[in-house]
């Protein structure tokens, strides 16, 4: 995509001294060429939302199965020890009310996502039927002032989803 097109990342004062836009944000994989497993996501709501839908429908597509079930259970299942809100591919809900959650706590231990450094948020809760999809930018220009994790914003508004299902 033509840059014009793409909302820059961070104005990088300390690693790449440089504004960051359209190339991953992260350090560690912009080191690596660009690809590594914890870099996040990168798309439109569009795009995570079908993305999302795909393994809330147990990794099938337009009805053609793409990836077993039993890898996707495994990719959104928490592992290591039942503290640990990290699954092989996806967070969990936290456990810990003395942690802070990426998500609100109403979603049920069944749902799973990506909250990522930048702010972004994609979430589904198979128990609810319930896809969330939050995308900003909180690093632009800098990473120095968290208010979106310190004020708790994406699980405010992610909770008011779940208020319009209760009310359904």
């Amino acid at each position: 995509m033509p840059l014009d097109q793409i909302a820059p990342t961070e104005q990088d004062q300390v690693f790449r001294k440089q504004l960051i836009q359209g190339y991953v944000h992260d350090p560690g994989a912009a080191l690596l060429g660009g690809v590594s497993c914890h870099a996040g996501l990168f798309g439109n709501a569009l795009n995570l939302g079908k993305l999302m839908q795909f393994f809330l429908n147990n990794g099938q597509l337009n009805g053609v199965k793409l990836i077993d079930s039993n890898v996707v259970r495994e990719f959104t299942s928490r592992h290591f020890s039942p503290n640990n809100r990290r699954g092989l591919c996806f967070d969990k809900p936290e456990q810990n009310e003395k942690k802070i959650n990426p998500v609100t706590s109403e979603c049920s231990s069944q749902s799973f996502g990506h909250s990522g450094f930048t702010g972004t948020l994609a979430w589904a809760d198979p128990e609810n039927k319930l896809i969330f999809v939050f995308l900003c930018n909180r690093v632009y220009p800098n990473a120095d002032d968290n208010k979106l994790l310190k004020l708790g914003i994406r699980g405010k508004i992610h909770k008011e989803f779940y208020e319009v299902l209760k009310k359904e």
